[in-house]
């Protein structure tokens, strides 16, 4: 190799290390944020088998509260069903796809946040799938 080769090799090596970086951690959580932890799903082609909720609300117990027409937390809605981290005490209310792409939802309260977040996912070609398991189980 030539002397201007090595230079370049090791541009493009930190480069790709970069972007392998921001894939597997599209967001910064703030260092006050408790987070409820979601199941990977591991059999999907995709950078991550998770998605994360993003949310202004601070209270883990708040996500108890049963999603409507169920018997399950809000918190096991989304952490078992759909994937989904929880991310709580951030800045706004955002939902990260498996891709790294980005969501805005709503809520005043986890269960609204909860339904805002699962119309999102169940919009997306692998939370369609994971829609479609949830509503045969709750049926």
């Amino acid at each position: 190799m030539s002397g201007s080769t090595i230079p370049l090799l090791a541009v493009l090596i930190s480069l790709l290390v970069g972007l392998s970086a921001s894939i597997q951690q599209p967001w910064v959580p703030n260092e006050d944020g408790v987070i409820l932890v979601a199941e990977e799903r591991t059999e999907i082609p995709m950078p991550r088998g998770v998605r994360d909720l993003v949310t202004s609300i601070e209270d883990p117990s708040s996500f108890d509260a049963i999603y409507p027409g169920t018997n399950m937390s809000c918190k096991e809605v989304l952490t078992v069903h759909f994937h989904t981290n929880i991310h709580l005490s951030q800045d706004r209310n955002e939902l990260i796809a498996m891709d790294g792409s980005k969501w805005q939802v709503s809520g005043a309260n986890a269960i609204e946040l909860t339904i805002s977040t699962v119309e999102e996912i169940a919009a997306m070609r692998y939370g369609s799938e994971e829609n479609t398991q949830f509503n045969e189980l709750i049926n």
